[in-house]
């Protein structure tokens, strides 16, 4: 069997999406059938890894391996320019069929989306993968590390309470964004933020619509708060579900004082039953243990969790010509 790999066309899709559902079928026949579901699932959430996106939208980059013989398409790679900006890719999917090795196949569909990503500037790529899903032994062969674990929560329905008092709580201003900056920082270790924002100019697009950081989604209209003391020491919002999907809580608040993370948790679901009554999903990174922990208590349930990953290449640049003494003659000289 030649293989070949080459960008898709829109004369594509139907085979594209045939092999998807074909891995679908493999995928809850295994042991991670429920592990693919809840994967899934967060993708309608946030878009993970895993599911398709139309190969007519121009951010999409995806490319398929055909044998060139029968001129069937093998498997496929799919990538978007992140929120980060153009120079960051997020892989959204990769599929091989059944017959193909996944280790070597599987690298050179990633080689490929490499060396396309330097063509158009792209350096850093970054993937969402099940943790239990067996790629993620492929990502880590091809230079990717984790650099983060994130877990999604899930309940059918929060329960009513009274809100609690909480010192400095009040809605969200356009001004408070800075002081959220200086929150995520302070609460984000120095490897995770190196990658999705090292600087207030990277966090301020990641905080933006279409965000793949699901700790901090946003919508137009969204109600959001802060808990001010000095300082944007808490935050919460909320995006409103519909369409059979739940309502996105997100939660961020200082380590200290303790009692602070159960009096955000407490205020903002007191909030959420009261609003926004139904199905409410949260997504915390592994470094927020307290948040959930305390949702856990309060009936939340891990559904899903992914490993969020990340490689670095080196943008390869001309090196300068030296230009030997005798033949400084030849180059055009100017000024």
């Amino acid at each position: 069997m030649t293989l070949q790999v080459r960008p898709a066309q829109l004369k594509d899709l139907g085979a594209i999406e045939a092999l998807y559902r074909q891995q679908v079928r493999e995928a809850e026949r295994s042991p991670l059938k429920r592990q693919f579901a809840s994967t899934r699932l967060w993708f309608l959430l946030n878009s993970a890894f895993a599911s398709i996106i139309p190969i007519t939208s121009a951010a999409d980059h995806v490319y398929v391996m055909e044998d060139a013989k029968r001129r069937t398409i093998e498997g496929f790679i799919q990538a978007e320019t992140a929120a980060l900006g153009p120079g960051v890719w997020q892989i959204l999917n990769l599929c091989l069929t059944p017959d193909l090795d996944r280790v070597q196949d599987g690298t050179a569909l990633l080689d490929h989306l490499f060396n396309e990503g330097l063509n158009h500037g792209v350096t850093k790529f970054i993937v969402r993968v099940p943790v239990d899903d067996p790629v993620v032994d492929l990502f880590r062969a091809r230079g990717f590390t984790a650099y983060a674990t994130e877990h999604a929560l899930l309940t059918e329905s929060v329960t009513a309470r009274p809100a609690p008092t909480v010192g400095g709580w009040r809605p969200m201003r356009r001004d408070d964004e800075l002081g959220l900056y200086l929150l995520y920082v302070a609460t984000t270790p120095k490897s995770v933020a190196a990658v999705e924002a090292s600087n207030f100019a990277e966090w301020r697009r990641s905080f933006q619509p279409g965000s793949w950081s699901a700790r901090i989604p946003r919508r137009a209209g969204q109600p959001r708060f802060v808990i001010e003391r000095m300082q944007v020491v808490g935050w919460m919002s909320l995006v409103p579900g519909g369409g059979g999907r739940p309502h996105s809580l997100g939660l961020m608040a200082a380590s200290e004082p303790a009692e602070l993370w159960p009096s955000l948790v407490q205020r903002s679901l007191a909030y959420v039953a009261q609003r926004q009554p139904g199905p409410v999903w949260c997504s915390l990174r592994h470094y927020d243990e307290i948040g959930i922990q305390l949702l856990q208590r309060e009936g939340f349930e891990v559904i899903a969790s992914q490993a969020l990953m990340v490689r670095e290449l080196p943008l390869k640049v001309r090196a300068r010509m030296r230009v030997r003494i005798k033949d400084k003659r030849l180059v055009p000289q100017y000024g």
